[in-house]
């Protein structure tokens, strides 16, 4: 029988009594297990894991800017670790793993680990409870639990108090969306297609537009993203964007109040 990932993370904390990690080091941890850590110039991806007898060489891109970023390429590789040890494999990550579209049961539970052992549910759900939703709290979560703006959308989408979904973009063309449970507007088919014209990340693409963060949030209309059912009214949403250069990529953050 299989153990979920993110009861393999909980254990690895209890079993090691940390009591916070925003402060660890996650490469001590990958080395505590018979691991080690080296930066390189990868090309085409952020990290890559070799597993073999027992022990593991794990490489991330040096030219990854925000340590954060680093933090949750490193636990992912951790969860690769701790979870396929049983195979002599070696895995190469980038956005399309890192960022969860890319079809496959290992990187989703390489991915469902990380999130545990760095946004703990509990603390995650605790630290959401009563706030209003907008970027400000993202950027206050993210800072709470040391984590990337990115991981941190994508763990308020499955935890957060307010319904929001997520549509991330890549060369203009939307790759991957998900959303709240609790979000119950239709969304097209869009995957492969351009990100909307009237939307804020196509104004990305189009004029290299990043707005500052006093004017992060752009009110759009809900028909942007979603699929206006036949009695359904074109009421307002709001939209902002994260925006990756090195990728030429957007998530995009869509919710209304």
């Amino acid at each position: 029988m299989k153990i979920a990932p993110a009861f393999v993370a909980k254990k690895l904390v209890n079993q090691l009594g940390i009591t916070d990690m925003a402060p660890i080091d996650i490469k001590e941890l990958i080395i505590y297990h018979n691991g080690m850590v080296k930066e390189s110039d990868l090309k085409n991806c952020d990290g890559r894991l070799v597993m073999k007898q027992g022990r593991s060489i794990v490489t991330i891109d040096s030219k990854i800017e925000f340590e954060q970023r680093k933090r949750y390429v490193l636990a992912h590789e951790l969860g690769h670790i701790l979870l396929h040890a049983d195979k002599e494999a070696s895995f190469t990550d980038d956005d399309t793993t890192l960022e969860g579209y890319k079809k496959g049961p290992q990187e989703k539970e390489a991915n469902d680990f990380a999130a545990e052992l760095l946004m703990p549910r509990e603390l995650f759900e605790a630290n959401c409870e009563k706030k209003k939703f907008s970027p400000e709290l993202i950027s206050e979560l993210a800072q709470k639990f040391n984590t990337s703006l990115t991981s941190t959308v994508y763990r308020f989408v499955d935890l957060g108090n307010h319904p929001i979904a997520t549509f991330y973009s890549k060369n203009k063309n939307v790759q991957y969306w998900k959303k709240s449970a609790d979000l119950y507007y239709k969304i097209p088919d869009i995957n492969k297609l351009n990100v909307p014209s009237d939307s804020v990340a196509n104004e990305f693409y189009v004029f290299n537009r990043i707005y500052p963060k006093k004017d992060a949030i752009q009110e759009i209309t809900k028909s942007t993203w979603f699929e206006l059912g036949k009695y359904d009214r074109d009421t307002p949403m709001y939209e902002f964007c994260i925006v990756t250069p090195l990728y030429n990529s957007v998530l995009s953050v869509i919710w209304e109040q």
